[in-house]
């Protein structure tokens, strides 16, 4: 019997699902430890405001599927269809973005830049001083895209459509970090970075020592700046900052390892072109 290595999810439970999916078709074995989770902000008022004269705006922005989904929750509260935001162009950050608004909203996307990150959808937006922007956004984000755009002159709205809790129950990490059972672990934004060492340290008095072991693989960039700003190393990052991308970056990483469950020993971490025998990764073509 051979044995994968096995990798933590650490997105909130709704959106944990896919990447599931892609680990495990790729041959990987998953832990489900959700960092955050989503719920709707204390006060709707100003979302529900922006969505009720959506057609004044000349673009709506959509910096991810959470708020595509918030947006849409919104709107059925409202008795409002998905015709109520006809009128701006829409942009999202991203294909998983895109797809959730063609998916939840029933909308097409006018673009989507080539790097699934703010800096990168500033630079393709086609938008002139002047314009109106609608953001909605959760309650604490980065300010590189609202503000770079009012440095052009452009009139931006930023309302909060979710909020980013502390997320609860999966599978038991911290004994399996205990028992060396975790290869790699996964991080999708920079609040599943924060929020899995506060669950981490609040749950097994686990501190970021933990995770020194462990490749490290990031969606993106900036999820990145976050990792290594919380003292973590980054292992693997890759060039397209999607699901799949991620998924395809940790197949090349542990290309042409070869499990041997017979044998225990201690891991070698962070070592491209190992694998794990009941403890430990052996090196591809070795004996």
């Amino acid at each position: 019997m051979t044995l994968s290595p096995t990798i933590v999810i650490t997105r909130a439970v709704h959106q944990a699902g896919e990447l599931k999916a892609l680990l495990e078709a790729a041959g990987f074995r998953t832990l489900l430890y959700p960092a955050i989770a989503i719920q709707s902000p204390a006060d709707t008022a100003p979302l529900d405001a922006a969505l009720g004269h959506a057609r004044d705006y000349d673009w709506l922005l959509f910096t991810s599927a959470n708020a595509v989904e918030a947006v849409a929750q919104r709107l059925q509260a409202l008795k409002l269809g998905p015709d109520a935001l006809h009128g701006p162009s829409i942009a999202a950050v991203g294909p998983a973005t895109a797809r959730a608004v063609r998916d939840g909203l029933g909308l097409e996307v006018a673009l989507t830049p080539p790097k699934a990150v703010g800096e990168s959808l500033l630079a393709a937006l086609p938008i002139a001083a002047g314009q109106r922007v609608l953001l909605p956004r959760a309650a604490k984000a980065r300010d590189v895209l609202p503000d770079g755009l009012r440095a052009r002159g452009v009139r931006v709205d930023v309302v909060t459509a979710y909020e980013t809790t502390l997320g609860q129950g999966g599978d038991d990490l911290p004994a399996a970090l205990r028992a060396g059972q975790v290869d790699a672990i996964t991080f999708t934004s920079p609040s599943t970075v924060r929020h899995t060492l506060i669950r981490l340290e609040g749950e097994a008095g686990l501190g970021v020592d933990a995770l020194a072991g462990i490749v490290i693989a990031c969606i993106g960039p900036v999820t990145a700046d976050a990792a290594r700003q919380a003292g973590l190393h980054v292992d693997i990052m890759p060039e397209a900052y999607t699901a799949p991308g991620l998924v395809a970056a940790l197949k090349d990483y542990y290309q042409g390892i070869l499990p041997v469950a017979s044998q225990t020993t201690q891991r070698t971490p962070r070592h491209k072109g190992t694998k794990r025998k009941s403890g430990k990764w052996q090196v591809a073509g070795s004996k």
